[in-house]
């Protein structure tokens, strides 16, 4: 079996299994809304937070796109919202305060 198939490289129809991560779909809103939510702790302020806002418009169809990786954030919003919000927490929690002060 074709790694990249069963990890969801396609439609979630034409992936060998169902559920969660099955699809390129929730792959692209879980990795697009886990950079998010990074960026948003690692740089801070009012004008990083309007990258939450812009995700949520795009998954919830309030933005237009024409991006392909933005209209998988349309066809699973609650995986790149999600994301977003666990991997700000971890973030601005775990990582940030664990970089030297060097970098």
């Amino acid at each position: 079996m074709d790694l990249l198939k069963w990890l969801g490289g396609g439609k979630e129809e034409d992936t060998p299994r169902q559920g969660i991560l099955s699809s390129r779909s929730e792959w692209h809103s879980l990795g697009i809304g886990a950079s998010v939510g990074f960026m948003v702790a690692f740089v801070g302020g009012k004008d990083a937070a309007w990258l939450f806002i812009i995700l949520s418009g795009v998954a919830f169809g309030s933005s237009k796109t024409d991006v392909k990786q933005l209209q998988h954030v349309k066809r699973e919003p609650y995986y790149a919202l999600v994301a977003s919000v666990v991997m700000f927490l971890l973030s601005a929690f775990l990582i940030i305060p664990r970089i030297p002060s060097g970098v």
